[in-house]
């Protein structure tokens, strides 16, 4: 069943923004081409120059279940490994305060870190995966891929039978320890700083400091000081129930997901992938990048912290196997991308994917903040990422 191409409200037109219409209609084709070819359930992008939108997209079906659904402009989505930018802003913020610094030891916080094999790591490591923690599951192409979570139960039986006696806050504290337990064991992937492995769970570690350092839940802290500043009301962890029939699932987990609620007892907290969002609030959160920490006069970041990000934190070359890559100079920015597609690693312009099906990017240089989400149950669908990247640039005029 072919649906139609939805337009939401924008503020200029292309050509006021500088860019070609008929780009627009490529890439319109495109997606709907990906879409027939059951490579993507749906696709949508907004697109901002000068602070203003100009292009605002949605097509395909909204619900797996339902092939007539229909994907809005303003449908939510998970945004997945995007969550690491609000993550890294709360760092950022805290390090602004005095309440930490980037070459911490994680240690301070953790006397499991307070070992030989881990008291090197610093918060630096964790926002830039080069802490030596294992990878995300399925990082170095492994055919059984497996992450510390399954490993979890490891640390002693948890069945009422074998319990001890317990207060709440003793039971937290445990199966706290526990997770975190399980985040080290096995020996490090590499020492500290020496290799770029792309680790979630290390952001687990940052969101659990943030709590400790705040005395806030993580998801708390978010939404205090970056969700509710930024406007950014359809902004959720936990989506509220009346929005459920808004929010785009490609599969039974993502529908399921909806329903599942956080055990703030045993969970890490979701700092490496926990957010649900939409293209006008990740808009929102661009244009706070792009303006240089700040947003219809709320101040979120420094102008000196924001231009951090955007800085190759490996000067000095560090190789990444990145999914079978093998790069043997990787830039990275701290908790950042760097670059664009056909011109790579060009300064100023940072981004972060989240699981390669939506993006959040920031472009100085052309005063520029694309969105976009590419919600698909398939695998790896190069073209939709790395494509459609290249034709949003080439509308520059």
């Amino acid at each position: 069943m072919s649906l139609g191409i939805h337009h939401g409200l924008t503020d200029i037109s292309p050509s006021e923004a500088g860019y070609r219409e008929s780009t627009l209609q490529q890439l319109d084709t495109f997606l709907m081409g990906l879409i027939n070819e059951g490579k993507l359930q749906c696709a949508s992008y907004m697109l901002a120059r000068g602070g203003q939108t100009f292009a605002v997209r949605a097509l395909g079906a909204l619900r797996h279940t339902d092939p007539a659904s229909e994907l809005q402009p303003t449908s939510i989505r998970k945004i997945a490994s995007v969550t690491k930018w609000f993550t890294l802003v709360s760092i950022m913020r805290l390090m602004e305060e005095g309440k930490l610094y980037l070459t911490q030891p994680v240690k301070d916080w953790y006397p499991e870190f307070d070992h030989r094999h881990y008291e090197r790591i610093t918060i630096t490591h964790l926002l830039t995966h080069t802490s030596g923690l294992a990878p995300d599951p399925g990082y170095f192409t492994e055919p059984y891929p497996s992450g510390p979570w399954d490993i979890a139960f490891a640390f002693g039986d948890d069945s009422d039978a074998s319990k001890p006696e317990r207060t709440e806050a003793e039971d937290i504290a445990y199966r706290r320890s526990r997770w975190i337990k399980s985040v080290l064991a096995g020996p490090l992937v590499c020492q500290p700083g020496e290799n770029w492995n792309y680790s979630s769970t290390g952001f687990s570690i940052l969101g659990d400091i943030i709590s400790q350092i705040t005395g806030m839940s993580y998801n708390d802290y978010v939404r205090q000081t970056i969700l509710e500043p930024l406007g950014m009301h359809r902004t959720f962890f936990e989506v509220p129930e009346e929005l459920h029939h808004e929010v785009c699932t490609v599969d039974d987990w993502d529908l399921n997901r909806l329903t599942r609620t956080e055990d703030g007892g045993w969970s890490p907290p979701r700092a490496g992938g926990g957010l649900y969002s939409t293209l006008a609030d990740m808009n929102r959160f661009g244009l706070m990048m792009l303006n240089q920490g700040t947003y219809q006069g709320a101040r979120i970041l420094s102008r000196r912290s924001v231009e951090r990000l955007a800085q190759n934190q490996f000067s000095a070359g560090i190789p990444a196997f990145n999914w079978g890559d093998r790069l043997k100079d990787m830039p990275y920015g701290l908790s950042s991308q760097l670059g664009r597609v056909f011109d790579p690693f060009k300064s100023g312009t940072f981004y972060h994917e989240g699981a390669g099906r939506c993006a959040l990017m920031v472009d100085a240089e052309e005063d520029f903040v694309v969105s976009f989400f590419v919600p698909t149950a398939n695998g790896w669908v190069p073209e939709s990422i790395v494509s459609i990247k290249n034709m949003i640039w080439s509308g520059l005029q």
